[in-house]
């Protein structure tokens, strides 16, 4: 009876430590898992705010060809200032992170004291249709970032519904200043039809904007000037070669007129 008892005891003994070695292997392998989750979130939000933060630097580079407001540029900085302290969260360790933090934050406090900005001054109209595409891209960039920012709380409504319309009045400039050349061109290269043809386009678009600036009305001027004077010039194109026809048809009824009889 008593070796029965040892080998019940004994067996589950074995049993109790079969069961803890498994809730141990299991519990092992779910913090396995648990950390490897981890470490694969941190991996995914770190990448995830360095295009955040790549993609606001690409934007700012472009402050030169483009007007950029005092509340886009500190909206772009302080868009990357959030990444890099989302960053610096899920990795303390990132010493390069840190300091990257404190020199945005010089730049932002730099802007907020300094930034000045003047709307005509500073845009330059595309040179080729391809970079009129670029610009175009760009600023649908910036449109989609602002939007994104206004959606999380850190512009207001007023300042968001100000940007966008500037922005959208900027992609309006762009391709007018992608149409005039457009039209020049065709000019030089006396197409004037499809000259004609563009040029009343963007009368017509611009003559539908009731918020133009001083850019643009000059643009819708200069887009009438140079229609009126490229259909001058076909009225007298026109009338030179209505001229010279009639200078042939005389010469011809000259030649051809019925000869006197002496």
């Amino acid at each position: 009876m008593t070796q029965e008892v040892e080998t019940t005891m004994v067996l589950t003994l074995v049993l109790f430590s079969i069961g803890a070695l498994l809730f141990l292997v299991i519990t092992y392998n779910i913090v396995q898992q648990y950390k490897q989750k981890q470490e694969t979130d941190r991996r995914i939000t770190i990448s995830r705010q360095k295009n955040i933060i790549d993609e606001a630097d690409e934007l700012l580079l472009n402050a030169s060809r483009l007007p950029y407001t005092k509340t886009l540029v500190l909206l772009l900085q302080n868009r990357i200032l959030d990444a890099l302290r989302i960053i610096s969260a899920a990795n303390p360790a990132l010493a390069s992170v840190k300091q990257r933090i404190q020199d945005v934050t010089a730049q932002i406090n730099y802007v907020q004291e300094n930034y000045q900005h003047n709307e005509e001054s500073i845009f330059r109209s595309p040179e080729s249709d391809r970079q009129a595409l670029q610009m175009l891209q760009i600023v649908k960039k910036i449109r989609a970032v602002v939007r994104i920012e206004h959606n999380k709380g850190k512009i207001d409504p007023q300042a968001f519904v100000t940007e966008d319309r500037r922005l959208e009045l900027l992609l309006l400039k762009i391709n007018i200043a992608n149409l005039i050349q457009r039209a020049l061109d065709a000019r030089v290269n006396r197409q004037f039809g499809s000259a004609k043809q563009l040029l009343n386009k963007g009368i017509s678009t611009l003559a539908s904007i009731h918020d133009k600036d001083a850019w643009l009305i000059t643009r819708e001027e200069e887009m009438r000037m140079a229609l009126r004077e490229m259909t001058e010039q076909i009225e007298q194109a026109n009338q030179k070669e209505l001229e010279e026809l009639q200078e042939k048809k005389d010469d011809l009824d000259v030649l051809f007129q019925p000869k006197r009889k002496w």
